[in-house]
């Protein structure tokens, strides 16, 4: 899938149920044992990765980020957006 794919409304939501430690209030370590990979996610991109927990969309979790931290719109949605591919690239998040 490429950015320009990717629309603001198109439903989000995880593959799967990874395992998952906490490290701290804003730290997230994901393992994926099957690939034998560990993922780090901290701040907005935790954040991303709980709002993936349900069907979601690109425009809502921007929404929500631009609610709680000092990002423009554009911005925001451009780094989300990024994110988001690198997760279906990996395959923790699917596009329904």
């Amino acid at each position: 899938m490429s950015r320009q794919d990717l629309k603001s409304d198109d439903i989000i939501i995880r593959t799967s149920q990874l395992p998952a430690a906490e490290l701290g209030p804003d730290d997230t370590v994901l393992l994926d044992a099957e690939r034998g990979v560990y993922y780090g996610l901290e701040g907005p991109a935790r954040q991303i990765w709980d709002k993936l927990n349900q069907e979601t969309t690109l425009q809502a979790i921007c929404q929500a980020l631009t609610e709680e931290y000092d990002v423009e719109p554009g911005q925001c949605e451009s780094d989300t957006r990024e994110f988001i591919l690198e997760l279906i690239e990996n395959g923790l998040v699917k596009v329904r």
